[in-house]
């Protein structure tokens, strides 16, 4: 039970005390030399700054800095839950209330994920003063779910277009997902004002690309290791098709030698079984297919079976081979160290 009540301790949060993970209420966890830390409850923290260089801490948080914040809180009291080690100060002036991150959050306080990161309790938070009003039952654009009939710290309404309702949580996962240069009003498409407001009220925006684009990214990144396996001949002979061949024999698949990026049927480019090396049209350029070719296949080779060796230009077969080996350098260009979100300056 003693090592069971350890173990528990070991995955708290060192300044709210809780052991939850969930990254869209939490952030990432951060473990390291006997220290756990929620992402979100180290930037809110009163006198913790990053102080770290790049690929140094917790994005750039020290640990000795969160040890010491921690030292410092170690006796002061959440107004919310009463227990200890409260790091999140109301910026109000004569407010006194202090809270854990996610205990604030879930009272109504909001803590501003931009600038100088200040942070309000529920009497003293910044709300919208937005003039308009709702035609009958309106529901959350995001969710199709009721929302209140006005304003609050779970309803919000679109301040450009003032038609867009929507609640709390639903807004804060899509700003998750979207990021910041692509958040915008589900409705008007504002980014602007929008984006402004909300980070005025407390909603988490990450520097980052779209999540769906990054999921799309990593897929096709993953197909530059596959082993390619199709024949790209202009008329493909074998009865099993272009993705079909066979280990040895007239419909053994070659690949390129220089781009691995294109491959034939040796019948379908009138190859003999003596041949080891093959070059697409657009590795080789025309001339130097066209002669390479003369020297690989066997004597009394048509015509016709040369230049189906070096690939129709009619049929797409160059122009996939370059398409391919153009979407292998170009990806390398897009894949880079992911940039430091709610990065302070």
């Amino acid at each position: 039970m003693k090592r069971k009540a350890r173990k528990s301790r070991e995955d708290e949060c060192v300044l709210c005390r809780r052991a939850h993970s969930d990254p869209d209420d939490y952030g990432q966890m951060y473990r390291e030399d006997g220290l756990c830390a929620h992402e979100f409850c180290l930037y809110p923290a009163k006198g913790l700054f990053q102080r770290g260089t790049d690929g140094e801490g917790f994005y750039r948080f020290l640990p000795g800095d969160i040890r010491r914040v921690v030292k410092r809180a170690a006796r002061k009291s959440c107004c919310v839950c009463r227990r200890k080690r409260a790091t999140v100060v109301c910026q109000q002036k004569r407010c006194a209330r202090k809270f854990h991150f996610p205990c604030g959050s879930e009272r109504g306080c909001i803590s501003q994920f931009f600038g100088e990161y200040r942070s309000f309790c529920w009497e003293h938070r910044p709300e919208q003063r937005v003039e308009t009003h709702q035609d009958g039952d309106t529901t959350c654009i995001i969710c199709m779910e009721p929302v209140e009939d006005r304003t609050s710290y779970s309803t919000m309404v679109c301040p450009v277009c003032k038609h867009a309702w929507f609640h709390r949580g639903c807004i804060q996962g899509q700003a998750l997902r979207a990021g910041f240069s692509n958040f915008r009003c589900p409705q008007c498409k504002d980014g602007d004002r929008f984006l402004t407001e909300l980070l005025r009220l407390g909603i988490r925006i990450p520097i980052r690309r779209l999540a769906w684009e990054q999921e799309e990214e990593e897929e096709t990144f993953e197909e530059l290791y596959e082993t390619y396996s199709r024949c790209d001949a202009s008329q493909c002979l074998y009865r099993g098709g272009r993705e079909q061949a066979e280990e040895e024999g007239p419909w053994q698949l070659l690949l390129c030698s220089s781009c691995a990026a294109s491959g034939t049927h040796r019948r379908c480019s009138a190859m003999g079984h003596t041949t080891g090396l093959w070059e697409c049209d657009g590795c080789a350029g025309r001339s130097t297919a066209s002669s390479t070719q003369s020297e690989l296949v066997c004597p009394g080779t048509s015509q016709a079976a040369l230049a189906s060796s070096q690939g129709s230009p009619d049929a797409g077969g160059s122009s996939s081979v370059l398409s391919r080996r153009d979407r292998r350098a170009g990806h390398s260009r897009f894949l880079h160290r992911p940039l430091n979100p709610y990065s302070r300056p």
